[in-house]
């Protein structure tokens, strides 16, 4: 494998957008792995004129995807469970620095697996629908993506709207199985609600799909409907709210990570089942919402007894509806004897451009 000409697809899950490239072609070497996500990127570059990127961590982020024969020689190759159709291995580059995560998973980017298989011939679409089983290996969690097919692909145009993206687009459902204790061996490894003394307030440790940490918004002094700016431009509640993320990923037992946990501020909204959630990416506030923290929030509301009781109640289906800067967007979870038994969210996909890209 030579990365002089590697071959990419630019392309947008949810409301991330990712260079997507096949496991085969990644080094096995970590540092010359890293080195060539920093590359694709352009990073650390804010304006990333030299490479792929966008200067936000929603647009800063690599997922590699191929069929389980692909990934053969990387660590943790070994636990692929026997029924999956792809793989995926996400590293989420600092749009600010020259490094590379790749403690969690991007839900968003997730979603967009079968789309990028499909077009480079990893996986064949026959008939008018498709399902397909993937496992991300950051997580070690396998989810299912079903869509329609047209031509054997994804189609390039839907009637689906999705909050945080202009156009509409195919709609493509995406189910976690059993997700819960993916880092920790718990969904709730500390219990419902605990209390972080260095940070000074209560706190839900959530590991559903990824680390996440819920808290009230007005503990930490945020008020309801700011916008990801205004919250951006406080800087002491960032500060205040790093003490707490690396406080309860130490509690949580997590290696020291600048992408995980997530920190998910939470307050009322307007709807009898909403919630409203402002969330941290690498440090400042998202635009949207990271999927796989909705997806924890999900989970989180059907197992009971967090801090999000005391915002919002699930319907009787297992949907919630979550109220964030970019609008609203729902979630289905269902939990039984204390585990969650599923959980998911419908998201769009567009591959931009392939193309050969020639990494710095």
């Amino acid at each position: 494998m030579t990365t002089d000409a590697l071959p990419v697809s630019i392309v947008r899950g949810g409301t991330s957008r990712g260079v997507f490239l096949r496991i085969r072609d990644l080094p096995r070497e970590p540092s010359a792995r890293d080195a060539l996500c920093v590359a694709l990127i352009g990073s650390p570059d804010p304006l990333a004129v030299d490479g792929l990127g966008g200067g936000a961590s929603s647009n800063s982020k690599i997922m590699a995807v191929d069929v389980p024969e692909g990934i053969i020689g990387l660590p943790g190759a070994e636990g692929c469970p026997d029924d999956v159709d792809l793989v995926t291995l996400f590293a989420q580059v600092d749009p600010r620095r020259p490094s590379v995560d790749l403690s969690g998973n991007c839900g968003n980017l997730s979603a967009a697996a079968s789309a990028y298989a499909l077009s480079r011939g990893l996986v064949r679409g026959v008939g008018e629908r498709c399902s397909v089983r993937v496992w991300n290996m950051n997580t070690r969690s396998v989810y299912e993506l079903e869509h329609e097919l047209s031509g054997g692909v994804l189609p390039r145009s839907g009637d689906f709207s999705m909050p945080g993206v202009l156009a509409d687009g195919p709609r493509i459902d995406m189910r976690f199985e059993a997700p819960g204790g993916e880092q920790t061996g718990a969904a709730l490894p500390c219990g419902p609600v605990s209390f972080l003394p260095e940070a000074g307030l209560e706190a839900s440790l959530v590991d559903i799909t990824n680390p996440l940490v819920l808290v009230r918004a007005e503990d930490v002094g945020l008020p309801a409907g700011a916008t990801p700016e205004e919250l951006n431009a406080r800087t002491e509640v960032l500060d205040r709210l790093e003490v707490l993320r690396n406080e309860a990923g130490r509690r949580m037992g997590l290696p020291a990570s600048a992408a995980i946990p997530k920190v998910s501020c939470l307050n009322h909204a307007e709807g009898s089942h909403e919630v409203g959630v402002r969330t941290t990416s690498l440090g400042v506030f998202h635009h949207a919402i990271p999927v796989t923290a909705a997806v924890a929030i999900g989970g989180a509301s059907a197992l009971g007894g967090t801090l999000l009781d005391e915002f919002s109640v699930p319907t009787s289906d297992g949907d919630l509806l979550i109220s964030q800067p970019k609008g609203t967007v729902t979630t289905t979870a269902r939990a039984s004897q204390g585990r969650v038994q599923s959980a998911g969210i419908a998201r769009t996909a567009r591959i931009i451009a392939d193309a050969v890209v020639h990494p710095a």
